[in-house]
């Protein structure tokens, strides 16, 4: 009895309020000990966050606590401009015109000439792990490391391993042959260690000069392995190369140092890398000069999503940092948004896609337009397998064409929607404009309204009953526009006899609407798919079966699958998620109204003052996409991101509304049905925040 009252207690408090749901269950997995021994800070956090969520009412985050952030700091955007500015450095040319005052310049390997795409260097051993088919290696490389450290420094005094004395306890704890363990975990830093491009480029420039150049690295791999990834990089003419391994001494300690003022006596050394320690302190304590080089991943990873998967997580947080912070370049804010918080959702989607598509057998895929822009280009960069087509579509168009069987949609989406926002009040003359519907003009007088009457709350109902009347007249008003329509959709079809439609979300009334007139009004021969990035109904009775049986499938969430990205998307920021979701596919051209009676496209008005942003934020998901793509190219399985992990860095960027706010307020944004018609002043961003609070 008191087991069972105690899980209703805990159910109220800790997992029905979705506010609190989302904090409590990481911050207890982040604090497992605590959470034993110390149960009344979980009891007073949980006090906290019900206050907070169910008294207050708030919708922001109290404070959010994950596994990467064991001690409650939430990861946040940077704020104080682009994010690359933090990592602004003088122009290489200008940093190689300093040292050329030295008579030899000392080069650090590893995070200062030479990059790895992961968030910390140890998390490559999860593909050494792949490569040797065995679970938990990335445990077992760890331990045999620090052990055979261990060993050293009670046999020698130091704590200097090489490659070989690692894998000799590897060998031990797994049977693994110690020959093939090195060479999978050599050829796995050969395929991604690369150059840093700001340094490759003072390297160049300091080889031109016929400067000594040398090569000074705390590592375990020996000289030979060392100069092939060097090479490999592209680093060639350099004279020495001292490796801790093969000195049996270290950076950190000075001692390796000291073989380099041996082998250059009076002369003036500079040496150049991103640790504080052994970098900087250690070499100017032996007196050479140094000159430091911040590591992109310790700038960058304050900045980056936590929550993700530990493979996924590391390979995004690599590409973004060593991308935005190497230095040899700064980028806008837009771009940044592109590349940062879209680029792993657009990448991911459209491989979520292909890997349908070819187990289901789709003949071809539709991108509807405007969101299928930037979806179809990445497609295509990546895949050349699955024919598909721009199918230009929009909420007007498919109001218009599905009314026969959508009544409640049209007028919902044509008058009940656009009463609600005072700022997009317009005329009926307007409205029978956008909407194609000249013909009911001669009918306004019997109703006492007239082409100049506003659409107002006060005039909602019978606006509604106005056009329900005459339901005939708009029925019969896109005839014409509708056998066009057949005819353009024969043509993007084809012979297909399975398609998939795609969307950016939420209701899934774009593709919806299309499968009903494919399948149903026009009866054609074609079974539709529906895809759709999430999905997010706009009240949760909405979602009816769709889900459920299949028609429509989600790749990143739903109420029924990602749980806690639905209502995190769907709870906080007061509605503007799906905003700047949708900014990410945008496109830089107006949006389709439907067609003519004479088979001519019509479109809205352009919103032009937005296309420069649309274009820098496509840039950064086009360039996030290559860079991934070469990057991992060998790997394919690093293409399957889970939906989770595509969505948590747009998480990172919606939090608290700052990063948004401040970047996006002046862009002016459509939100209705027919958009902005010539009548309708168009709202800001930053207008459509003020106007619901946040």
């Amino acid at each position: 009895m008191f087991r069972k009252i105690k899980d209703k207690l805990y159910y109220y408090f800790a997992e029905k309020n979705w506010g609190v749901r989302r904090e409590y269950g990481p911050y207890v997995d982040a604090h497992r000990e605590e959470h034993r021994n110390k149960r009344w800070k979980h009891w007073w956090m949980l006090v906290r966050l019900n206050w907070h969520y169910r008294v207050l009412r708030r919708d922001s985050v109290l404070y959010y606590t994950s596994p990467e952030s064991p001690q409650g700091k939430r990861r946040l955007p940077y704020l104080d401009g682009a994010e690359s500015e933090l990592s602004k450095r003088s122009a290489a040319i200008i940093f190689a015109k300093s040292l050329l005052q030295y008579d030899v310049v000392s080069f650090d390997i590893f995070d200062t000439l030479i990059l790895r795409p992961f968030a910390k260097p140890a998390d490559l051993f999860m593909l050494v792990g792949k490569r040797l088919d065995r679970t938990e290696f990335y445990r077992i490389r760890t331990e045999a490391e620090k052990r055979a450290r261990e060993i050293a420094m009670i046999k020698k005094g130091n704590h200097e391993v090489t490659i070989d004395d690692i894998y000799t306890i590897v060998e031990e704890r797994t049977g693994i042959p110690k020959e093939s363990g090195i060479q999978a975990e050599f050829e796995t830093e050969l395929q991604y260690c690369f150059a840093n491009p700001y340094m490759k480029r003072v390297f160049r420039l300091l080889h031109e000069q016929g400067k000594p150049i040398i090569i000074v690295s705390d590592m375990y791999l020996p000289q030979e392995m060392m100069n092939q990834l060097l090479q490999n990089a592209g680093y060639t003419g350099y004279e020495k190369l001292y490796i801790s391994c093969d000195f049996d001494c270290s950076k950190r300690s000075g001692s390796l140092y000291e073989y380099v003022k041996r082998d250059y006596p009076e002369k003036k050394i500079v040496h150049i890398g991103d640790n504080m320690a052994s970098d900087i302190k250690a070499a100017e304590k032996v007196g050479i000069a140094t000159k430091y080089y911040r590591n992109c991943h310790e700038i960058g990873a304050p900045y980056r999503a936590d929550g993700m998967s530990e493979l996924i997580g590391s390979a995004y947080a690599g590409i973004v940092n060593t991308h935005l912070h190497n230095g040899i370049r700064t980028y806008s804010p837009y771009y940044e948004y592109g590349f940062t918080y879209g680029g792993l959702y657009i990448l991911g989607f459209c491989q979520w896609m292909h890997t349908k598509a070819k187990r289901e057998g789709i003949d071809k895929i539709l991108f509807l337009s405007r969101d299928g822009d930037i979806y179809q280009k990445v497609f295509n960069m990546l895949f050349e397998d699955v024919p598909n087509e721009y199918f230009l579509w929009s909420r007007i168009a498919n109001t218009k064409y599905t009314a026969l069987k959508n009544r409640d949609d049209f007028l919902r989406r044509c008058i009940f929607y656009r009463v609600l926002r005072p700022e997009e009040v317009i005329t009926i003359d307007s409205l029978l404009e956008t909407l194609s519907l000249q013909s009911l003009k001669p009918f306004l007088g019997q109703y006492h309204l007239n082409e100049n009457t506003l659409l107002t709350r006060e005039k909602q109902m019978l606006i509604e009953k106005f056009f329900i009347d005459h339901w005939d007249v708009v029925v019969a008003a896109y005839s014409e526009e509708k056998t066009v329509l057949r005819n353009y959709l024969n043509s993007k079809v084809g012979n297909a006899s399975k398609i998939a439609i795609v969307d950016v979300g939420w209701l899934g009334s774009g593709p919806l609407g299309l499968k009903y007139l494919i399948e149903e009004e026009f009866q054609m021969d074609c079974k539709v798919h529906c895809w759709e990035a999430a999905s997010r109904p706009p009240r949760p009775e909405d979602i009816g079966t769709s889900l459920l049986d299949g028609t429509i499938e989600p790749y990143i969430f739903s109420r029924s699958y990602n749980r806690n990205h639905y209502d995190t998307h769907t709870n906080t920021n007061k509605g503007m998620n799906n905003i700047f979701f949708e900014l990410f596919t945008q496109a830089q051209y107006p949006s389709f109204c439907g067609f003519s009676s004479r088979g001519d496209t019509q479109f809205d008005f352009p919103e032009v003052e937005s296309y420069h942003i649309i274009e820098e934020i496509h840039r950064g998901i086009v360039d996030f996409v290559k860079i991934y793509h070469e990057t991992f190219e060998k790997d394919p399985f690093l293409y399957y991101i889970p939906g989770y992990d595509a969505y948590c860095p747009f998480r990172t960027a919606i939090r608290d509304m700052a990063y948004p706010k401040k970047f996006f307020a002046h862009m002016p944004y459509a939100r209705g049905v027919g958009g902005n018609s010539k009548n309708m002043k168009m709202s800001t961003i930053g207008e459509i925040m003020k106007g619901v609070g946040t």
